[in-house]
């Protein structure tokens, strides 16, 4: 039984992220298939499982990565032109807005594997929320949500403050 796992392990190690649940639900199936008389649930442990993996050779590994640098120095130097500038106005006019991304395709980054797989780009197709309100926060901007359409068209809203209400403005600019 074991070694049909190890073989299915080796098998998709690569094109799949592989988690312990994964094997422990492989070796069940797989217990399944080789003794189907049996009517009793073969249930594996996360001993097993830690026992396996160290007959086999298997660890942990980051299967996705980007790295970038930044300047800190620069970065505290321009954070504190923008303080300065922001303490000019009142708090309830001092907005800020955030995105942030839903990336519902996006997989695990670190795998089980018997070695350091090639790294591959992630799927980062997402949903984009928006969010936004003012310092003090007395006003609440509603979420907007933005979507990707056809031919790489983004929907994008932008905000203004006019006579105390918020009016929304929709453009689409080609990314």
């Amino acid at each position: 039984m074991e070694k049909v796992v190890y073989e299915w392990f080796l098998q998709y190690q690569d094109p799949v992220n592989i988690t312990g649940e994964l094997i422990l639900e492989k070796a069940r199936d797989t217990m399944k298939l080789l003794y189907p008389q049996q009517d009793f649930e073969h249930n594996f442990s996360q001993g097993w499982l830690k026992k396996f993996k160290l007959r086999h050779g298997i660890k942990s590994f980051r299967r996705f990565g980007e790295s970038g640098s930044i300047d800190i120095q620069d970065i505290e130097t321009k954070l504190e032109s923008i303080r300065e500038k922001r303490d000019q106005f009142l708090m309830k006019d001092v907005f800020n807005i955030d995105e942030t991304g839903l990336f519902y395709k996006l997989q695990a980054d670190h795998s089980l594997a018997t070695k350091q797989l090639e790294e591959r780009k992630q799927d980062k197709e997402r949903l984009t929320v928006v969010i936004c309100c003012n310092e003090d926060g007395s006003e609440k901007i509603q979420f907007l949500k933005l979507f990707r359409i056809k031919r790489m068209i983004k929907t994008v809203t932008s905000f203004f403050k006019n006579a105390g209400r918020v009016r929304t403005s929709v453009y689409k600019m080609e990314v």
